[in-house]
């Protein structure tokens, strides 16, 4: 039994060696790999730098694993990974190998890891990347990456592999990245500020992030390309599906219209908050009434818990009111509506915590189970307790969708996509 044992052992290993042997050669039929890893705009940059390079004549195969897990192929066509179980990082075999069947000059890849012992693998083994962008260092997945900044800063340094280059936004380069590089012989550039990244902002066709512009931008430079040809590239890139998108919904029976902002898949509340205040000033703050739609996840009681805090603090700070205000970084949030698994526990830690607030905002715990009645039963809710006047001045309310994509947050969407009149941002 015990010489069964072994052969079996000796095999698999063997079988182990031939594989990773395999692999590395289709690997290196791959001229130029680049990863992009952190925490928000993973996506967002994958496929800016894809269509830059696409732009200039390479041939580039990207993949992204944000709100719907795509291929991007050389043709610019994508096509949605579809998985029969959970998400696993085997998956960047099959793209390696398909990447090597199509002769590309460049793989961009979006990594898939939180655990930093499979962002190690996924980095050191299957992608091999020459390139390495780090998005940004942002509080979410705490339970695997912790509590603090620094800690996942840490988390990701598993992704350095020695004489790689990473590109990374100046405002987050955390010391523990510059000691992680150090210690494993990597060079950080960092991504610096400038005209050219703002100027872009405007030119895209959907509303983005300037520091996932301008790390694109300073990537795709480092590739050779020239200035001219990359904003000929970033006009025509297509954004991720968890994009920011807007809709209009009239309610005729009601007389009234609503306009639903989609940042489900900003997920972590600082992201929410910046891009709810760069749509509202890219929209000239033309809604005299905003709401949110917080959307809760029972997977995910780690952020819950970061958005109730998240509300309490800024509330405390002044960033959030109750009341409409210009002033510079302050939003005005006239109610919060709470969906999903939890809505009832939270709204009743933010009542407690914010009972001394004048400020505070008026809270809503979500009954429907449907996207349509969701919206009719916020309309109806914050109108009977704020007085029609608020809804009667056109456009109509604004509703911002935050929290979780996953779950009531894509019904949300895929309602709107269907019943709603799309809205350019």
């Amino acid at each position: 039994m015990n010489k069964i044992l072994l052969l079996s052992l000796l095999f698999f290993l063997v079988y182990l060696s031939l594989e990773a042997l395999h692999h590395n050669r289709l690997v290196r039929k791959i001229p130029h790999r680049l990863a992009v890893t952190g925490i928000r705009g993973k996506s967002s940059i994958t496929r800016l730098i894809a269509a830059g390079l696409r732009q200039s004549g390479f041939r580039v195969m990207a993949k992204t694993t944000g709100s719907r897990p795509v291929i991007i192929y050389p043709d610019g066509h994508e096509e949605e990974i579809k998985r029969p179980g959970k998400p696993s990082i085997l998956e960047q075999k099959k793209l390696v190998r398909e990447a090597a069947q199509q002769k590309v000059d460049y793989l961009v890849s979006e990594m898939m890891s939180i655990q930093p012992e499979c962002l190690q693998a996924e980095s050191h083994y299957l992608l091999q990347p020459e390139l390495l962008a780090v998005s940004n260092i942002r509080p979410d997945h705490l339970e695997a990456l912790g509590e603090s900044k620094e800690d996942i800063a840490l988390a990701l340094t598993a992704a350095f592999r020695r004489k790689i280059t990473v590109y990374i936004p100046e405002e987050e380069l955390f010391p523990v990245l510059k000691e992680g590089a150090e210690r494993k012989r990597v060079e950080i550039s960092p991504a610096r500020k400038e005209v050219s990244s703002e100027q872009l902002i405007d030119e895209l066709p959907y509303p983005e992030f300037e520091p996932n512009i301008r790390l694109a931008l300073t990537i795709l430079r480092a590739c050779g390309l020239n200035d001219e040809v990359i904003a000929q590239g970033l006009k025509k890139v297509k954004p991720d599906s968890g994009c920011p998108r807007m809709w209009e919904k009239s309610f005729d029976d009601l007389g009234k219209k609503v306009y639903l902002v989609s940042l489900f898949a900003a997920n972590d509340p600082q992201s929410s908050l910046e891009a709810m205040l760069k749509i509202m000033d890219r929209t000239g703050w033309r809604w005299r009434t905003v709401y949110g739609l917080l959307c809760f996840r029972r997977d995910r009681g780690d952020r819950t818990r970061q958005w109730v805090d998240f509300l309490v603090e800024k509330w405390r700070e002044g960033i959030l009111a109750n009341q409409r205000s210009d002033a510079q970084g302050r939003l005005e949030l006239a109610g919060l509506a709470l969906e999903g698994p939890g809505a009832t526990a939270a709204g009743r830690y933010l009542k407690k915590k914010l009972k001394d607030q004048p400020s505070g905002p008026p809270l809503f715990i979500v009954q429907s189970s449907s996207p349509e009645a969701v919206l009719r039963d916020i309309l109806t809710h914050f109108s009977s307790i704020s007085g029609e006047k608020d809804f009667l001045p056109q456009p109509g309310p604004l509703v911002f969708g935050l929290g979780n994509i996953v779950g009531f947050g894509q019904e949300m969407i895929d309602y709107l996509e269907r019943k709603a009149n799309a809205v350019e941002l």
